[in-house]
């Protein structure tokens, strides 16, 4: 609750969030315990119900989607090797928080460009997902782009 500023009125929403807590830290050890090439934990959100993190998800496909993104390319991926871990690498910024602005499309276009930057210039930039929430006018700002 310190880490994250979290309290509550109540002993009855304490309850509750810490019953809600509880299920989501069975479901970490869950996660971790299956697989190795990660690790879950916890953070802002662990006592929040699906419904409330859900509230944040705001992605709204326009009607003219295939016709604004395209034809779709295939890459030649033949000669990749297995995996890449990009962080080992020094070219990915720490994870970043957007709130409750439903602005993936802006933190995933800076991670890819800060990060591409990275691996050509070998500098680390940390670019404003903000100006592009507040300067495209046609990826609906804080309603989840398109």
């Amino acid at each position: 609750m310190t880490e994250h500023g979290l309290s509550y009125g109540t002993q009855e929403e304490f309850e509750f969030r810490f019953d809600i807590y509880q299920q989501k830290e069975a479901e970490i050890q869950r996660i971790n315990a299956e697989q190795d090439s990660f690790q879950v934990g916890h953070n802002q959100f662990s006592t929040w119900t699906d419904a409330e993190y859900k509230r944040l998800l705001g992605f709204k496909m326009p009607k003219n989607a295939e016709e604004l993104m395209g034809e779709a390319v295939e890459l030649d991926v033949s000669a990749l090797p297995a995996s890449v871990d990009w962080r080992t690498k020094g070219v990915v910024n720490p994870v970043k928080n957007q709130g409750q602005c439903g602005s993936c499309w802006a933190f995933s276009a800076t991670a890819a460009v800060e990060s591409s930057n990275a691996i050509k210039t070998g500098k680390l930039l940390n670019l404003s997902e903000q100006q592009l929430v507040d300067c495209d006018p046609q990826s609906h700002g804080c309603s989840g782009g398109w």
